[in-house]
C-alpha cells in the first residue's frame, strides 16, 4: 500500500482519491479553500450521472435540478432542444464539490482543509511535503503525488494551448426571471451562457477573446461585462456577487505523468467551454489517472506504457473536443465576420476521415461479402485492462479517432484475426457466437463495417 497525496479537492481530486482508496491505497487530500465555494461549471453533462453511480457517489447530486431543455440561439432564431430523459443536471458547485469530498472521507481518505503545500522535495524514497494548516506547519512523506489544482497548476505541467485565448466574465444574479433553463446565445464578438441554479440564482457568463479584451481593473471589468450583457438581451435582476474573470482557454499537457506523479482534470486538460463537459472529462481523466497511478505504484516495469497511455488519452480527448467545438463555431461564423468567430472556426485540427455508415438491415448484411481493409494495422499499444495499464493488441485505422483494443468488453484483435475473407456480417457474427451472444457479435461486426475496417469484398484497389 502506498501513501498517495492529492493536491486539490475539486471533482478531479475527489474522484481520484475515491478510486485510489478503493484500489487499496492510503490517500490524503489537501485542499486550500473552504467549501462550499463558488465555481464555474454548474451545468453537468448527462455522462456525469453514470460515472458517479459507478463509484457510489451519486449522493453528490442531491438537490440538483434535471435539465429538461436548453435554449440555443446560435446561427438563427432561438430553438428549444428538449431532453426527454433529463439526464443533465444543474448543481450548486460549492455543495456538489463538498459532497464529493465527504464521500471520499467516508472511504477513509484523510481530508486536510483548509491546507496547502508550501514546499515539496523529492528523493529516491518519494516526496517530503511541508503542509501549512490553521494549526501551523508540519512535515509529511508521500510515495505518490497527484496534482488536481486545475488551472492553478500552470507551472507544473508542460501545456500546449489548443484554441484561441478565451476569457470568461461571470457573476451571480437574483431575480433574472425566465427562462428557467440554460440558454446559450451567440453575440457579435462573444457568446453567452445563462445557467439557472437550484437556489434561484443565475450565473450569467460571457465568453470573450482574451487578447482583444486585455487586462482591466475591476471597475472597468464590471462595466464592460454589464455592457456586454446589455447586448445579450438577458434580464439582469439584482447582482449577488462581484464580476469575476476566469481563464477559459483550452489546452492539453504534453506529458502529465511521471513515475511518481500525475496531473488530473484541468491541471492536464481543459476543453473549450462550449463543450459544457468539463466536469465529466475531469471525472473520466481522474478514473483513468487512478488506473495509471496504480500501475506506476504496483507495476513500475510498466511505467513507460502507463505514461504513454495517459498522454495519448489526453491528446485524443483534446483533438476530438477541439474538432467538435470548431464545427459549432463555424456555424455561427457563417453570419458573423468578427475575428472572435473566424479564429475559433479555424481552430479545428486536421479532420479524421470517416467511413460512410452502411445499412444495418439483416437482409443487406446477409447478402454482402466483406473483407478486412488494407489500411488496418494491428499493433501492441498500452490500454486499461482491469486495475492496471497493460500492452494489448489494438486496431489502428483511418476511420477510427484512435487505436481501439476492446469493444463491449471484447478484445478486438482476436476477433479480427478469426475472420474469413468473403464472409457476410451475419456469418461473421455466427462464427463469433461461441464467444458471446449472437446479438453482441453482430453489433461488433456492424461497428467494424461502419468504421471502414471491414469493406465490401473487391471494394478496394489491389
Amino acid at each position: 500500500m502506498a501513501l498517495v497525496c492529492v493536491m486539490g479537492g475539486g471533482p478531479a481530486g475527489s474522484i481520484f482519491a475515491i478510486r485510489m482508496a478503493e484500489l487499496g491505497h492510503e490517500v490524503e487530500l489537501i485542499e486550500s479553500a473552504r467549501f462550499p465555494r463558488p465555481h464555474l461549471g454548474e451545468s453537468l453533462s448527462p455522462g456525469v450521472v453514470p460515472l458517479l453511480e459507478s463509484l457510489g457517489a451519486e449522493g453528490a447530486l442531491a438537490g440538483a435540478r434535471p435539465v429538461r431543455q436548453v435554449e440555443v440561439a446560435w446561427d438563427g432564431p432561438p430553438l428549444i432542444r428538449a431532453d426527454v430523459r433529463a439526464e443533465g443536471r444543474l448543481v450548486d458547485r460549492g455543495t456538489f464539490d463538498r459532497r464529493l469530498i465527504d464521500h471520499a472521507r467516508g472511504l477513509g481518505v484523510r481530508i486536510r482543509q483548509p491546507a496547502r503545500i508550501i514546499e515539496r522535495r523529492q528523493d529516491e524514497r518519494g516526496f517530503r511535503l511541508t503542509i501549512e494548516t490553521e494549526a501551523g506547519r508540519e512535515e509529511r512523506a508521500a510515495d505518490f503525488l497527484a496534482d488536481a489544482r486545475g488551472r492553478a497548476a500552470a507551472g507544473a505541467w508542460r501545456r500546449a494551448t489548443t484554441g484561441p485565448l478565451t476569457l470568461a466574465l461571470h457573476a451571480y444574479w437574483k431575480g433574472t426571471g425566465p427562462p428557467t433553463h440554460p440558454v446559450i446565445q451567440a453575440g457579435d464578438e462573444a457568446w453567452y451562457w445563462a445557467v439557472p441554479l437550484p437556489d434561484g440564482t443565475s450565473n450569467l457568463q460571457v465568453f470573450v477573446d482574451a487578447r482583444q479584451f486585455g487586462a482591466a481593473p475591476k471597475a472597468a471589468l464590471a462595466a464592460r461585462y454589464l455592457d456586454l450583457l446589455d447586448h445579450s438581451g438577458f434580464r439582469r435582476g439584482l447582482r449577488q456577487s462581484e464580476v469575476m474573470a476566469s481563464d477559459a482557454t483550452p489546452y492539453v499537457a504534453r506529458s502529465a505523468a511521471t513515475s511518481s506523479s500525475i496531473g488530473l482534470g484541468e491541471a492536464a486538460l481543459a476543453l473549450d467551454p462550449l463543450s459544457s463537459s468539463g466536469v465529466q472529462k475531469a471525472i473520466q481523466t481522474s478514473l483513468a489517472g487512478a488506473i495509471v497511478a496504480n500501475t506506476l505504484i504496483r507495476r513500475p516495469a510498466w511505467a513507460a506504457a502507463a505514461m504513454d497511455f495517459y498522454t495519448a488519452s489526453l491528446e485524443e480527448a483534446s483533438t476530438r473536443h477541439r474538432s467538435w467545438a470548431a464545427g459549432y463555431y463555424a456555424e455561427a461564423a457563417r453570419t458573423r465576420p468578427a475575428s472572435f468567430w473566424q479564429d475559433r472556426a479555424a481552430a479545428a485540427p486536421d479532420e479524421i476521415p470517416r467511413a460512410a455508415v452502411v445499412s444495418t438491415d439483416a437482409a443487406g448484411a446477409a447478402a454482402q461479402p466483406v473483407e478486412l481493409s488494407r489500411d488496418l494495422v494491428i499493433e501492441d499499444l498500452p490500454c486499461i485492462e482491469g486495475e492496471f495499464v497493460t500492452l494489448a493488441k489494438a486496431l489502428r485505422h483511418p476511420g477510427l479517432a484512435g487505436p481501439v483494443a476492446f469493444l463491449g468488453g471484447q478484445p478486438l484483435a482476436p476477433l479480427v484475426n478469426d475472420l474469413s475473407s468473403g464472409a457476410t456480417l451475419v456469418e461473421i457474427a455466427q462464427g463469433w457466437s461461441r464467444r458471446m451472444p449472437f446479438k453482441s457479435a453482430l453489433s461488433i461486426a456492424i461497428w467494424l463495417r461502419n468504421s471502414g475496417i471491414l469493406v465490401d469484398r473487391g471494394g478496394v484497389l489491389p
